[in-house]
């Protein structure tokens, strides 16, 4: 578990995430896999924890939403465009989908490493080191710093 505000603690129990949540990953794998993407074990270990929580959160003065639905994130985004695009600009990290954050407009990789970045069409952007810090960032509305 990472250290939480207040306010990500509160929407993540609004989620249904408590500590030592522990689901299964093997459905995840297998979409993930049959899209392209590889599976490694900081993947393996976020999804088990966080997988299949969708989070809401203030936004702009509106609600927005995160959430850890892999499959379903990875079913708009080319996995090739990941590899040749996303990966090279990253200096060739493998990346995997885990989630999409602000109403599913910015599609959430995760590295072997565990570091979390998003992406849309040819915006990508570092949002943090570790899965819980990416949903400390994404929920308090951070800067998500551009990757050129």
């Amino acid at each position: 578990m990472g250290s939480f505000s207040a306010s990500t603690l509160a929407s993540l129990s609004q989620a249904g995430w408590q500590a030592g949540r522990n689901t299964d990953t093997l459905s995840y794998r297998l979409c993930l896999a049959a899209e392209g993407y590889a599976w490694f074990p900081a993947v393996a270990a976020f999804l088990g924890e966080f997988g299949g929580l969708a989070l809401t959160f203030p936004r702009h003065h509106q609600r927005d939403t995160v959430h850890f639905h892999a499959c379903q994130a990875s079913v708009g985004v080319d996995a090739r465009w990941v590899r040749d695009d996303y990966a090279r600009r990253l200096g060739n990290r493998t990346l995997c989908v885990i989630g999409a954050a602000y109403s599913d407009h910015l599609v959430l990789f995760m590295d072997d490493a565990g570091q979390v970045y998003g992406g849309y069409d040819d915006f990508l952007c570092e949002v943090a080191g570790s899965g819980p810090a990416a949903i400390e960032a994404l929920v308090s509305n951070q800067p998500l710093p551009e990757i050129q």
